[in-house]
């Protein structure tokens, strides 16, 4: 097994650490509230954003005096938290891995055969706990929700329906809401 120079793994320790607090401080926080997600910086468009983009093209053709604003849909405070708390642990687990530490010795353990694995492939283990609590931060602060408000009354909720309604059902939900109020703001909200 090759021996890694103690600058390699301060560089991948620092490139981890680097990417984790960005990713905690200025992935979550809100100055990019009110932007579509696609036009935050470091994020690409996925299919909500897409949808979102489809639908404010298509209804401000159809309604042009109608205002369009998206942001994402807030995570329950719980899942906030526990996103919060595995980007921290993730933090934790690499810098235990790339220096060496035992934790399992400080707590009078019996060292575990997969803390012996990660010690012996520290660059593979710190891209594993990398990638994996990303995933799981993922899934705790992605809601799925594409809700759409009409002067904050609530038109469509992907979350009590369970799906995004196709364009033709939107502007049926529109034209129903429109010819019982007069329209000035419309937002939607997704993650």
């Amino acid at each position: 097994m090759a021996e890694y120079s103690q600058a390699g793994l301060l560089a991948a320790l620092l490139l981890f650490t680097a990417l984790t607090v960005r990713d905690v401080y200025l992935g979550r926080s809100s100055p990019h509230r009110g932007q579509q997600p696609a036009d935050r910086p470091g994020h690409s468009p996925d299919s909500y954003s897409k949808v979102f983009q489809d639908y404010s093209q298509a209804i401000s053709q159809v309604y042009p005096d109608i205002r369009i604003t998206g942001e994402n849909y807030p995570p329950t405070p719980f899942n906030r938290v526990l996103g919060n708390l595995i980007s921290y642990l993730k933090l934790l687990s690499i810098l235990l891995i790339v220096s060496g530490q035992n934790p399992f010795v400080l707590l009078g353990l019996d060292t575990p055969r997969a803390w012996t694995w990660s010690q012996d492939n520290k660059i593979f283990s710190c891209l594993m706990a990398f990638f994996l609590c990303n995933m799981m931060e993922t899934h705790f602060l992605s809601t799925g929700a594409f809700e759409v408000t009409l002067n904050d009354v609530p038109v469509w909720s992907k979350l009590q329906s369970g799906y995004i309604p196709n364009i033709q059902e939107m502007f049926q939900i529109l034209d129903n809401h429109l010819k019982m109020n007069q329209v000035d703001h419309m937002t939607f909200s997704s993650t």
